[in-house]
């Protein structure tokens, strides 16, 4: 059924108010999806059971990625000669991180982070080339993280499948970096022009090396998150699996099909947690703490936000 929407909206004329309340009523049918197939007491029981030490615990590593995401995103933009500071760019961040609430896919706030750097430095077109360059490697880091994972796993259900999905991001990755590094773009055309200023990081091998491996420490920060989380709820289970899955999960909700990832990513740490065993509402459960967590760490954008002139 979801499927089915989604075609419609790219091969057909959609009234424009249907398409505002498409991305949201897709994350009410996953998420009706999921918790139909769960008994919610057991949900419930589960999460009022949690451990505040590795709750606090998660909380305070989702918030290094945060500092880790500025970080490197700075290198990024000093490498095209936009000098913020870092304070300014966790501001920007974590805004960013309050308008994926409302706004298509974990990415959503990707915009206005563009928006906010253009305002402030007068380059946009840097800007965004800043922004696309740090996803782009950053989605290369957590495909190279699962496969890293995917090898040593000893033989989970759905590997086969895990190790298409893995390898296809790894590919398309850098697929893409080898074409804006070596395609001779036209640059009398705007969008030419603007892939030139992608092609520009070529000149900065040094700080590419840099930002991969802070998306790495990105990666490792973020599945420690999850295992904290999954240990307040009682649920310990190999870290190797967490290091595959959890990059997986973070990568499907990149989908725009819902608002903020809402369903998509709840489904997937239901059927990725499966695999290894782990009872269907443990894993909601986990998928469920994280959502809060990221969602408390999101405030801190709304009251930036709320706070500028």
């Amino acid at each position: 059924m979801v499927t089915r929407l989604v075609y419609l909206t790219k091969n057909y004329h959609v009234n424009p108010l249907l398409q505002r309340l498409l991305k949201p009523a897709v994350s009410v049918l996953l998420l009706a999806w999921v918790f139909n197939k769960i008994p919610l007491p057991s949900i419930k029981d589960i999460i009022a059971q949690c451990h505040w030490p590795e709750l606090l615990a998660a909380f305070a590593l989702i918030n290094a990625c945060m500092l880790v995401s500025a970080v490197k995103w700075r290198m990024l933009l000093t490498a095209l000669h936009i000098e913020v500071s870092l304070a300014r760019l966790v501001s920007f961040y974590y805004a960013g991180l309050f308008a994926n609430n409302f706004l298509p896919s974990s990415i959503g706030g990707d915009a206005l982070r563009i928006y906010d750097t253009a305002r402030l430095s007068g380059q946009a077109g840097d800007a965004a080339a800043s922004v696309v360059m740090e996803r782009l490697l950053a989605s290369l880091a957590l495909g190279l993280t699962a496969a890293a994972a995917l090898v040593l796993v000893s033989g989970p259900g759905g590997q086969t499948l895990m190790a298409w999905c893995v390898g296809g991001l790894v590919a398309v990755c850098l697929a893409a970096l080898l074409f804006l590094f070596w395609y001779p773009f036209n640059r009398d055309g705007r969008i030419g022009r603007w892939l030139c200023r992608l092609k520009k990081y070529r000149e900065h091998a040094g700080a590419l090396v840099m930002v991969m491996i802070l998306s790495f420490l990105f990666q490792g920060t973020m599945v420690l998150a999850n295992v904290f989380i999954f240990r307040a709820i009682g649920v310990d289970i190999p870290l190797i699996q967490h290091f595959l899955y959890i990059p997986v999960i973070m990568a499907v909700s990149m989908v725009p099909l819902s608002i903020n990832g809402l369903g998509v990513r709840e489904g997937m740490y239901v059927l990725l947690y499966g695999w290894s065993g782990l009872d269907a509402a443990a894993a909601l459960a986990g998928a469920m703490v994280f959502f809060v967590q990221v969602g408390l760490t999101s405030l801190a954008g709304g009251i930036i936000i709320a706070l500028r002139k």
